[in-house]
């Protein structure tokens, strides 16, 4: 055994060692949570204390807001029921829509009747296989364009 100067602090726990705040009994069957804020803390972690243990049931706090805050950046609309989904989406819309009406220099509500009428343009649908035809006869003729202006070259 060796001996330990009365003056020395020791690291090693001994029985009668206990941190303050906690209780002997953390282990056993008449285990006491974590003091108060440690406590908190646990359950902002996504533990509960039941029968003398922590067990872990949810995510933590602070995953959750910044899943929220990822989603928001990519204009997603978090809610946890259809009424607020529909009312904070309105919110969001107009706020948008407000932002790039003041970059864009408008000014006034965004209403309808000041928005320009944009005229619609048909397209002509031509089918796909003569689209195709035609594209693969082009390269087929520069190549035998090619060749005949090439031999006409040697003949001459």
């Amino acid at each position: 055994q060796a001996s330990i100067a009365p003056n020395a602090q020791s690291t090693a726990r001994s029985p009668g060692w206990q941190r303050p705040g906690h209780s002997k009994t953390m282990g056993g069957d008449g285990a006491t949570q974590f003091p108060g804020q440690l406590h908190d803390h646990m359950t902002k972690a996504g533990f509960v204390f039941r029968g003398g243990r922590y067990f872990q049931t949810t995510e933590p706090v602070w995953e959750k807001a910044k899943r929220i805050e990822k989603g928001k950046k990519q204009y997603a609309v978090p809610a946890t029921s259809v009424e607020q989904f529909l009312k904070d989406e309105e919110k969001m819309v107009d706020a948008r829509l407000k932002r790039y009406r003041d970059k864009a220099g408008l000014k006034g509500d965004a209403s309808d009747s000041e928005l320009p009428e944009v005229p619609k343009e048909k397209k002509k649908k031509e089918p796909k296989a003569e689209v195709e035809e035609e594209a693969d006869e082009a390269p087929k003729k520069k190549k035998k364009e090619a060749k005949v202006e090439v031999e006409e070259e040697a003949e001459e």
